[in-house]
Order: structure tokens, then C-alpha cells, then sequence
């Protein structure tokens, strides 16, 4: 089947409705290059991210609660390493798998663990049953020299948090959804 731009644009009106019908809104930081739906604007904490390869880059967490869950964007530059060369790229091109082996060295049982996408952008998708007892789902994605982590942590009956992990978009320098084809390397337009 194929969609015109108009077919998606109602789609993502329609998405975006519902998503505002629930009361969540739709966050996006330009600068960063990206956007998702909080159920409100986020905090936002500066931090320094300690790579694989022991770069220090700066990032930053988004942080949202609604009633027992908290939803975090943890937004890393890539482009700010000290490494050079190829150590530069393998510890960008490296950062989903290591972000996912950090998570995974927290404990607790892992009930998904396994390969996603995001607007046909690869990445990967965890989620797990924490040691306290509460679930965490995670989506870990990389691209333009950022690596990015969209976290939802809540109570053992928490209903998977689809509406977060799928409307992570990512952005290019002109505030473009970034969304290729099914080659992984053909820009399609996402019709913003």
C-alpha cells in the first residue's frame, strides 16, 4: 500500500489527536534534534555522558512523571568527543549496543530484548522487570552523532508505554523528520 503525503499527514493528525485527547503533549527540542510525546513539558538536567571508549560528552535528560511513571529522553553528542579518527566512530557507531549493556548490567529480568526501529532507523528495544519490582522500556537509537535513549519506568502493572517508545522522531538540521526507506539509506520525505 502506498500513502501519499496527505494520507500521512492525516495519519499523524490523527495520531497527534489522540496523543492530546489523553492529555500528552508533543515535545520537541530542535537543538537536540528530536521529538516524543510527554504527558508534560519535561525537565531537562545537563549531564556529562562517560562513552565506552571513556569520552566525557555532554547530554542531557528529559524527565516527565505522570502519576507512578517517569518518562526520560537521555540525549547524547557524539560530536563533542575528544577521541579522533576511528575510535571516534566505532565508539559512536558503538553507542546503542553499549547504552543496552548498561542497562542490562542494572539486573532484574529481561522480558524483550531485541532490534527496533524508529521511522526505519535502527536501534534496539528492551524491557525489563527491574530488581524493585518495577518494569523499565527502553528504546535506544543513534544518528547524526547523537545517541538517544527514551526510557519509561513504572509499577508492575504498567501498561506497555507504546504511545511514548513509538513517537520518538528524529530530526535533521532543518527540523526534518528523519525517515528512510525500507534500504536504510534512501531519505523519504516523513511529511512533517
Amino acid at each position: 500500500m502506498r500513502f501519499t503525503g496527505l494520507t500521512l499527514v492525516a495519519i499523524s493528525s490523527l495520531y497527534a489527536f489522540s496523543a492530546a485527547a489523553q492529555g500528552w503533549i508533543e515535545f520537541v527540542d530542535e537543538q537536540e534534534m528530536f521529538g516524543i510525546n510527554l504527558p508534560l513539558a519535561p525537565t531537562v538536567e545537563e549531564i556529562t555522558y562517560h562513552s565506552e571508549y571513556h569520552a566525557e560528552l555532554p547530554g542531557k535528560v528529559y524527565t516527565a512523571t505522570d502519576q507512578n511513571v517517569i518518562y526520560k529522553v537521555t540525549v547524547v553528542d557524539y560530536s563533542q568527543t575528544h577521541l579522533a579518527g576511528e575510535r571516534a566512530l566505532w565508539d559512536f557507531h558503538g553507542s546503542v549496543a553499549y547504552a543496552a549493556t548498561n542497562i542490562r548490567k542494572r539486573g532484574g529480568e529481561m522480558i524483550h530484548d531485541g532490534w527496533a526501529q524508529s521511522d526505519r532507523i535502527p536501534g534496539h528495544q528492551l524491557a525489563v522487570i527491574n530488581p524493585d519490582g518495577t518494569r523499565s522500556y527502553v528504546q535506544l537509537h543513534s544518528h547524526g552523532r547523537r545517541l538517544y535513549v527514551a526510557e519509561a519506568i513504572g509499577p508492575a502493572d504498567i501498561t506497555p508505554p507504546i504511545h511514548f517508545q513509538q513517537s520518538l522522531i528524529i530530526l535533521d538540521e532543518a527540523g526534518e523528520i528523519v525517515r528512510y526507506d525500507t534500504d536504510l539509506r534512501t531519505r523519504v520525505d516523513a511529511g512533517r
